[in-house]
């Protein structure tokens, strides 16, 4: 692989780590989400107001889910964000199978045997070919600041 498609695949790389983060503060969310339904009773308004301050940490839970919850909506539209600017490149490129590895391996975040089911029948000799193919395509298009 040359130096010019090491580029582009690290610029179609940038947010796999983001990802990656995003599916660990998602399984965060649901061992909170396990944990809250066991420790938090159904709060009823009268109760709050009996007994306000007496939640046994139950309050510092749920504020801290919501937290994560608030956090991971944030870094998903970003993530959002940046997926539809690679789709966007990925578009100005010529060949349609060109651009479906692109998008199988780049945004949909696939594992290349998976990149190879989702094609037409080809070997991963062939496969990989298109690959170095679409990352000399797309160079011209990724952002100047991002080279």
């Amino acid at each position: 692989m040359t130096e010019r498609e090491e580029k582009a695949k690290a610029w179609l790389n940038r947010n796999y780590g983001m990802s990656l983060k995003l599916e660990a503060i998602g399984r965060r969310l649901e061992r909170m989400e396990s944990d809250l339904e066991k420790v938090c009773k159904p709060i009823r308004l009268k109760e709050v107001q009996e007994n306000e301050g007496s939640g046994n940490g139950q309050e510092e839970r749920m504020a801290e889910y919501i937290d994560l919850s608030a956090q991971l909506e944030r870094e998903l539209m970003i993530l959002l964000a940046k997926d539809k600017e690679t789709l966007r490149v990925i578009s100005m490129i010529n060949g349609e199978t060109l651009q479906a590895i692109l998008i199988e391996r780049y945004v949909n975040r696939l594992k290349w045997d998976k990149v190879l089911a989702h094609l037409p029948p080809m070997d991963k000799s062939t496969l990989f070919r298109y690959h170095l193919q679409a990352l000399s395509a797309i160079l011209p298009y990724i952002p100047e600041e991002a080279k």
